[in-house]
Formats: C-alpha cells, structure tokens, sequence
C-alpha cells in the first residue's frame, strides 16, 4: 500500500494516495506518515507541480510529528528547519 500510494501521487492523484498512506500511517509505517505529511507541505507540493491543491501547515506539522515519534530522522529535522511551527 505504501507503494501505490507512493505512484498515486506521483501521477497527480493526491486524494487517492492520500487515503492510501494513511492506513499505512495509521498502521505505524513512519514512510508513510512522512510522505502523507509532505502532501500537505507547500514547499513538497510545489515540487510535485500539482494544481488546485491548497496546502494545509497544521496537517502537514501533524503528519510530521507522528512520523517524528515513529522514529523518521527526517520528519524532526523538517520540523526543525520548516515554517510549519
């Protein structure tokens, strides 16, 4: 699941990969809070080049400090160096 969600919005899908990750989140996978995470973080979305799609900081800050506690070095340092706070 982590993956197809993972392909999901890489094709732009982001509602459907969204739903994907967060079973997986949900399910203690700390990739998959991460990446979930990144789908509401404006910098991430302007990189994935998608449209209509409004970023949310206080869910991106949330998804980040769940994947944080699941032990992603990467979401403590997002949140260390992100303007989510």
């Amino acid at each position: 699941m982590l993956k197809r969600g993972q392909d999901l919005i890489a094709a732009g899908d982001l509602a459907s990969g969204r739903l994907m990750l967060t079973h997986v989140a949900e399910a203690g996978v700390a990739e998959a809070s991460f990446i979930l995470a990144g789908t509401f973080d404006a910098a991430v979305l302007a990189n994935l080049r998608v449209v209509g799609v409004q970023p949310d900081p206080a869910k991106a800050r949330a998804w980040y400090a769940r994947a944080a506690e699941q032990g992603s070095i990467e979401a403590k340092q997002r949140l260390q160096q992100s303007a989510l706070r």
